[in-house]
């Protein structure tokens, strides 16, 4: 297990105005199109007052590297499913990659504070867990950097689509 965690400052009036942007469409459909993935089907979406809950798979436009393709059969999609604790302003993530068949997992925690006027921190905290043994570690790390850059693409975009829509 490797632990992770990032943080981004937005500019936004408050938190209810960057989960308003983290769940309209046209923004996911952008933040995907910036980290490559090439499709994300929504196989639950339940809103119940307090809580939502969203599960989709997502299929990433990029494979495997040739080389290891003859050793890991199956494609880099992942089943994420999210439960926004919207009183909270807080997301938990339970993410499983597909293709190492339950022996990786992603766990974290998405959440948001007013630091002032204008100004609401994310943090992302969380773990990686693979269950491979002598490169379980190695995979970790790797998940993590893949996961920095993703998350430094979509603070970008998300930070766009708020000032586009006028919720700084």
């Amino acid at each position: 297990m490797t632990p992770f965690h990032f943080e981004y400052l937005f500019r936004a009036r408050d938190p209810d105005a960057v989960f308003t942007v983290y769940f309209d469409p046209e923004h996911q459909a952008e933040q995907d199109r910036r980290v490559e993935v090439a499709r994300r089907e929504t196989l639950e979406d339940t809103d119940e007052g307090d809580l939502r809950r969203r599960v989709a798979r997502v299929y990433p436009r990029r494979q495997l590297p040739v080389v290891i393709r003859p050793l890991i059969k199956g494609d880099l999609s992942y089943d994420e499913a999210i439960v926004w604790h919207k009183r909270d302003h807080r997301i938990e993530f339970d993410i499983r990659p597909r293709l190492l068949d339950g022996k990786a997992q992603i766990l974290a925690t998405y959440r948001l504070e007013q630091r002032g006027p204008g100004q609401v921190q994310r943090f992302y905290d969380g773990q990686v867990t693979v269950h491979l043994r002598l490169i379980g570690g190695r995979v970790e790390k790797a998940i993590i950097e893949d996961l920095e850059r993703s998350l430094t693409a979509t603070a970008g975009c998300t930070q766009e689509y708020l000032d586009r829509r006028g919720l700084t």
